[in-house]
This record gives C-alpha cells, structure tokens and sequence, in this order.
C-alpha cells in the first residue's frame, strides 16, 4: 500500500491560499444549476436534455456540504475552547447567511403572492402566507417551506455552524457531538433498513438526518490535512471523482447519497487541499471569482430557470434543444449577474460585518 503515499504531514509557517476550494464552489454551484436545467425540462416536455448527463448533478450539494465543514474548521478551529469567540462567531456566519438570502426570498415571495392572486394557474403549489409560514421560511427554520427550492441545504448549514459554535464554548462538549453522530448513524441505519427514502420529521430527517454527517467529513478532512501529506492527490481525485460518478443514486434524496456521494466527495476535497499546499497548479482567476459567487449563483439559479422555462413554454417554445440552448445561454447571465451581486452587495456587507 505505499504506493498511496500517505505520509506525515510535516507543517511548516507558509500561509497556503485554498483556491481550489473556492474553485470546487464554483463548480458545484454550476452543476446543481445544470441539474436544475435537467430536471425541469424533463418535467416540463419528459424528455432527456443533453443525453440526461446531468441527472446527478444534485451531487454539488454533497460537495458543498464537505467543504463547508473544511471552511468551518480551517478558519475556526483556533477559536475551540475560547467562549469570547462565540459572538464574533455567530455574528460572522449570520452576514454571511441571511442579507443576500433575505435579499432572493423577500421578493420571491411577493412575486409568489402577486401570482398567486393574479394567475393561480402558474403554481402548482400554493404558498400559505400565514405568519408562522413566512416566518419559518424567513428564519430557514428546519423544514421551513422553501419558496426556493435550494434553502433547504442552509437550514442544515446553520444546524451545523450552531453544533460547531458548542466547541467553541468548550471543547469538552465534543463528547456531545460524538453521540449526536453515532445517534445520526444508528438513524441512517433504521432509516435505511425500513426502506424509507424521504420523509419528514424533525428529529429522523433533520437532527440526525444523515447528510449532517457529511459535514463531519469535511472537518475529518482539515485534520487529514493537518496530518498527513497525500502526494498522488490527482490519483485519488480521479479515483473519488469515478467511484462518486457510478455509484451515485440517480434521484436525489436516497439515503445511500451519504456513502456513495459524501465519502467521494471527502477525497475528492482532500485532494484538491493537498493540491494547494504543493502549489501542483495555479487555479484561474475566472474560477476563483466563480467560487466568491457560488452562494448568489445558488440561491438565483433556480427561481430564474423556473419562471424563464415557464415563460418560454407558453410562449411556444416546443423543441427540447430550442429550450435547452435557451436555458444554457441563462445560466451564463446567471452566473455574470450572481458575480455583479457578489461584488455590488455581498461582498461590502461582509466587510462591513468585520469592521463593526
């Protein structure tokens, strides 16, 4: 086995810029949009865009998942056991979380609200705008009605900033982490066992939902990292990369995702950290800025390709290929106007958090 060339990591003072995560960012924004682009065309016409190559797009998120727990831990973990932290902490991942988000669902609600007055028929189902409704989707509370489809992926992002927050308090409190994730296991165990795909609940689909877990395979991955040296990473991404490839569920949701997408995407992520700390590459600046706009590019794309493709629909458009161009063409502007957003707004309202 020592052709792995796994070997101790031998740290030195040198600053290592992780460009390839911000890269991976982007990129799994861009192939949960292309998914998105699938799937609705193959709701709207049933048929396949593109051969269906992007029917596992959905896997970003795993990815997302996995690096925001390296992020978390990389630039948190110096703070565990220092409770003076705690607030600087939350205060920095509450900027980052809500403003731009607030920024999407305020207006996609009045735009729900307006239609639904006004065309009914384009819905197809109708949001309550009961106070505790709204305020659940505001506030991204667990299982909240996500007037955008994607903001389930932040009420367990928050879930797992406000466990990692109880390090921070104190370090003994790891021990209640490790029983919250060995209860997570025996859940993903039971769930699996009974056969029960999706569903809802508070505690089996959220709390010890089992895609938590790929947030703990993200900061496995910084302490890999910390630790160890992997030298052949492009193998061991190509390999994760294949193995997540042909292995993936085909639909979303299916419980399997945990091991057949999140443990891939724990190598894959691996390597791509190995990868900076050796400088093996120089990441393009395009890809980079692509990653500063990964979390604008979520929370737009799927909104916009909805109401575009709806538009287009009636409107005529009846070639699958006619649509798919047109959404592809789409999703460049998407990804030009999520840049301009990242820049005109997102990013000052994170230097102004700093600063206060």
């Amino acid at each position: 086995m020592s052709s792995l060339s796994i070997s101790p990591s031998t740290v030195t003072g040198a600053v290592v810029r992780y460009n390839s995560i911000q890269m991976l960012r982007g990129v799994a924004a861009i192939v949960v949009t292309l998914y998105h682009i699938s799937e609705n065309i193959s709701r709207t016409y049933h048929q396949t865009f593109l051969f269906d190559w992007f029917n596992i797009g959905y896997a970003g998120v795993d990815l997302f998942f996995v690096i925001s727990g390296f992020i978390i831990a990389h630039t948190s973990a110096k703070y565990i056991d220092n409770p003076k932290e705690l607030g600087p902490y939350l205060e920095k991942r509450f900027f980052r979380v809500y403003p731009v988000y607030w920024l999407f669902v305020i207006p996609l609600l009045l735009a729900v609200w307006l239609i639904q007055q006004t065309q009914p028929g384009l819905v197809e189902d109708a949001y309550s705008f009961d106070w505790l409704t709204v305020l659940k989707t505001l506030t991204l509370f667990p299982e909240h009605i996500a007037i955008d489809a994607v903001t389930w992926t932040l009420s367990h992002e928050l879930y797992f900033y406000l466990l990692f927050a109880l390090l921070l308090i104190s370090r003994h409190t790891v021990w209640l982490l490790v029983l919250l994730s060995l209860a997570t296991v025996v859940n993903c165990v039971y769930i699996f066992s009974q056969g029960w795909l999706f569903g809802s609940g508070l505690v089996k689909f959220f709390l010890l939902s089992p895609i938590n877990l790929e947030f703990l395979f993200g900061i496995l991955v910084y302490y890999l990292h910390k630790r160890f040296r992997l030298n052949h990473f492009w193998l061991v991404i190509l390999i994760a990369s294949l193995v997540a490839y042909y292995l993936a569920p085909r639909t979303g949701g299916d419980i399997t995702r945990v091991w057949n997408l999140g443990i891939p995407s724990l190598f894959i992520v691996w390597g791509f950290v190995e990868a900076d700390r050796s400088h093996a590459y120089r990441v393009p600046n395009l890809l980079i800025h692509l990653g500063d706009a990964s979390y604008v590019i979520y929370l737009m794309h799927f909104p916009v390709i909805v109401l575009a493709n709806k538009l287009l629909f009636k409107a005529g458009f009846t070639s699958v290929w006619a649509l798919g161009m047109a959404d592809m063409g789409l999703m460049l502007l998407i990804l030009w106007v999520s840049w301009k957003i990242h820049r005109g707004i997102e990013q000052p309202i994170i230097k102004w958090s700093k600063r206060s």
